[in-house]
């Protein structure tokens, strides 16, 4: 079949490092060509060949099945995909990130390597948000089920029933925090049968550079409820407002340097450092503090405040001092029925469900006067690169990864590839307008627009926070120029506000358009319009708008990530549509305030520029170029920092989760074999906590420690008395000790456990899963604090990462050594309650 093919391709493994897009292309050629010549072929022979390639993983097959796939793309979707769309699907088939310009149609490139996958398991793609899981789960689902395929999607508010569904689908959509707080989730059943990733084989992720990069600076923690008192958060937001404060805007120190705040003077007891995202207390405020704690009766002296066990305090109070100073509503969160809800940075969108940690969201929601919600304690964590290492293939798209190429493959091993357009890129890019102040940059936006919108040209505004989205409206507004905004408080008009941002006269203003997934089509959008415009009216606004210029993008600032810019600009020159893009920044701008923009202002007042006045000159631009990376550099180092600190539970955390899967597996005869073989290694724990393991003197050992744990199982106090009796002497019976130990607990169990799994057969099972759960949620508490103080290791010479490893390692030991212990707790505990219940249930004997 593959004769032509053969001819015009080296034989040999294919190397997609090697031979790349030339390879990729004549690949497209092939399966493009292959696909014209099944157009007389029924659909229903179509999708039975597709079927017939289950099991097969040779080349042959897969471009076999991309023709099929195509064709059918055609027919159901009304869509048949590009050269250049199948070659993008070709990389992704092969573990590769691609990078294909906005516009391209990523989704529908996508879904040939999502069938190719799904026909073998189950693929999965993961979004950037619920909204784009079920829109492209639903617009996809006529081809999937054209192949024989089943289709599902993900989103926050579906129950346990729907998700077990969903996953059993062959291409299942949904975004990464779903994805990972499911896997989460998975090690805490109780059941094998409520398991949802069963596999982890193929997975494409969508805006890769968005969900690799931006939503990666920290693990994702699953979290439960936890005990501290939710009244602590007003004591502190109260002291906190007490507290003077000053800025710190170019702190160049290590991170071990800024924890010693003695050596950084400032006149204030609060140094904020915005470059970083930090706040300090200076050593004036430290009696304060002391004083505040111990006036709360939290504290009985000032040195208790030092103490490991009290370290959640110094927590909560630089939660309550960045909720205060650093964390700015409309900025960073919105309050939207009596609840703060984050404002996903990158996207401009409502990131549900998520809630900062380290005690900042209880604060933000104290200091908005909010209900709040009790702080949670951790029952899983996991770092988004060493999710994505279960899967045995790893893909992904999007518009603007080659500039974070390096990064991707340094924290995930994955290469980046870029695809060519469909059609020329024509659109304009100018260079920035730079303004002394942020209200002279306002004014010009404004008045550019007056002048743009008279010709019936759409604009499109870029803005970094929905506060800054509504000072534009109102001045758009104040100057009768009609308008839209998407931000944050509009999330659930997204689609319908993005479609129409492309019609004649048409102004939107947005906070991001960083994966949208609506494209911005000339003339408007007529799948998702809400008027009913008639298509010939459309026709010609589109032509219209391509006389006048097509879409003019203008940026309200320059943001952190030149690749955020470069997601906006590209909303414009679609398809090889022409279009313009403008940024206007000011000196003010946050950006510029954390990274030159003093020594910039300086420079403009030396040459003359006035306030009203504005700059274009390269070395501007240079200088705000420099200003991202440094900043992108700051958040490099805490992703990489976070992966590697992640990475030393990792091992555990595999560890665990294996015993955990493999005892969910476990028959009824087997784990109740299974608690047995924990009676040995029980009595050696005891001995070694209670007795020293004998190496110790008689008189160092805590017999009554020892009497009083077997007392605790109900095991009779007299009867180890005995066989301590027997055992001691001149030279103490050890291992008689130990022996009979193993029988009397052994010979207790026997006896009992019958009454413990006499209302539940799986009790045997639920005792060792429960062991498991409070040893692992122990450790992941004790791991976290060592984590956060860890870099003080350095004043004794340590290095911090290897200290890390080694305290960590020691904690996973203890908690080996302690599981036949927590098991065998439980499952006592539950012996002890199954007959106090029947004893209450006995009749009483008559008098």
């Amino acid at each position: 079949m593959l004769e032509f093919f053969s001819r015009i391709l080296p034989t040999g493994v294919l190397s997609p490092n090697r031979r790349g897009l030339k390879r990729y292309t004549l690949e497209a050629k092939y399966v493009a060509t292959q696909s014209r010549s099944m157009t007389r072929i029924p659909s229903e022979s179509l999708t039975q060949n597709f079927q017939n390639l289950r099991g097969r993983t040779d080349r042959e097959a897969l471009l076999l099945a991309f023709a099929i796939v195509v064709e059918l793309s055609d027919r159901f979707l009304g869509m048949r995909p590009y050269e250049v769309q199948i070659v993008g699907a070709l990389a992704m088939c092969d573990g590769q990130i691609v990078e294909m310009a906005t516009g391209e149609g990523k989704t529908l490139t996508a879904a040939l390597a999502l069938a190719w996958h799904g026909l073998h398991g189950c693929a999965r793609a993961m979004t950037v948000n619920s909204y784009l899981a079920k829109r492209d789960a639903i617009r996809l689902s006529p081809l999937y089920e054209a192949l024989g395929l089943s289709t599902g999607y993900i989103n926050e508010s579906m129950g346990k029933e729907l998700r077990l569904q969903a996953y059993q689908s062959s291409v299942v959509y949904g975004t990464s925090s779903e994805f990972v707080f499911d896997y989460l989730r998975d090690n805490l059943v109780y059941d094998y049968n409520q398991l949802l990733q069963l596999t982890h084989g193929f997975i494409i992720i969508d805006e890769a550079d968005s969900i690799l990069i931006d939503e990666a600076r920290t693990p994702l923690v699953l979290s439960g409820e936890g005990t501290l008192d939710v009244s602590l958060w007003t004591d502190l937001r109260d002291f906190v407002a007490t507290l003077s404060y000053q800025a710190v805007k170019e702190d160049t120190r290590t991170q071990l340097e800024r924890t010693l705040l003695d050596k950084h003077e400032i006149g204030s007891d609060i140094g904020i450092d915005n470059k970083h995202q930090d706040a300090f207390v200076s050593e004036q405020a430290i009696s304060k503090v002391e004083e505040f704690f111990i006036a709360k009766e939290l504290i009985a002296t000032a040195a208790e405040l030092w103490q490991p066990s009290k370290s959640y305090l110094w927590r909560a109070l630089i939660a309550s001092v960045k909720a205060r100073l650093l964390f700015h509503r409309d900025k960073d969160y919105i309050v939207r029925d009596g609840k703060v809800v984050i404002i996903d940075q990158e996207t401009g969108r409502l990131s549900k469900g998520k809630r900062w940690g380290e005690g900042v969201h209880q604060a933000i929601e104290c200091k908005e006067q909010v209900a709040i919600c009790a702080e949670t304690i951790e029952l899983g964590r996991i770092a988004l690169a060493n999710y994505m290492s279960l899967y045995s293939t790893v893909s992904g798209m999007t518009g603007t990864a080659a500039t974070v190429a390096k990064e991707i493959q340094d924290l995930y091993g994955l290469n980046v590839i870029p695809i060519p357009t469909h059609k020329p890129l024509i659109r304009k890019d100018l260079s920035d307008l730079v303004f002394t102040t942020k209200e002279a940059k306002l004014n010009q936006m404004v008045e550019d627009a007056k002048v743009i919108h008279a010709t019936g040209q759409p604009i499109l505004i870029g803005t970094g926070s929905v506060e800054d989205s509504e000072i534009l409206s109102a001045r758009f507004t104040a100057a009768q120029l009609p308008h839209s905004v998407l931000n944050a408080k509009q999330d659930e008009a997204e689609a319908s506000v993005i479609a129409q941002a492309g019609r004649l006269g048409a102004i939107t203003i947005a906070t991001s358009m960083a994966g949208r997934g609506t494209d911005i089509i000339l003339g408007g959008h007529t799948a998702v319009l809400e008027d009913e415009t008639p298509d010939e009216v459309i026709t010609s606004q589109r032509q219209q708008v391509l006389d006048a210029g097509g879409l003019f993008v203008m940026g309200s600032e320059r943001l952190d990530d030149r690749r955020l810019d470069k997601q906006l600009a590209g909303r414009s020159g679609r398809q090889g549509d022409p279009g313009t893009s403008q940024f206007y920044v000011s000196l003010e701008d946050p950006l510029m305030q954390n990274f030159g923009g003093d020594t910039l202002k300086a420079f403009f007042g030396r040459v003359g520029v006035g306030e009203g006045d504005s700059v274009q000159h390269s070395m501007v631009d240079n200088a705000i170029l420099k200003a991202q990376r440094l900043k992108q550099s700051i958040y490099y180092d805490s992703r990489k920092n976070g992966l590697r600190q992640d990475s030393v539970i990792d091992m555990p955390r595999k560890v665990i989760y294996a015993i955990r899967k493999q005892t969910l597996l476990l028959t009824d005869e087997e784990a109740l074999a299974l608690i047995k073989e924990q009676v040995g290694p029980n009595v050696d724990r005891l001995l070694a906590v209670y007795c020293d393991d004998f190496v110790t003197q008689e008189s160092d050992w805590d017999l009554d420690g020892l009497k009083a744990k077997l007392q605790q199982w109900g095991l009779a106090g007299h009867w180890f008395d005995n066989l301590y009796g027997m055992c001691a002497g001149e030279i103490f019976q050890e291992k008689r000790l130990r022996d009979e130990l193993n029988k009397w607990i052994n010979f207790d169990l026997t006896a009992r456990i019958p009454q413990g799994i006499s209302k539940d057969a799986d009790a045997c099972r639920l005792y060792h899963l429960m062991a498991i759960d409070n040893l692992w949620r122990a450790f992941l508490e004790e791991s976290e604090l060592i984590r956060t103080g860890i870099h003080l290791r350095s004043f004794a010479n340590e290095k911090p990462d290897l200290a890390l490893k080694r305290e960590v390692y020691k904690l996973f030991q203890k908690m080996q050594d302690e599981l036949p212990v927590v098991t065998l707790d439980f499952a006592y505990g539950s012996i002890r309650q199954a007959e106090m219940e029947l004893d209450a249930g006995q009749p009483t004997e008559a008098a």
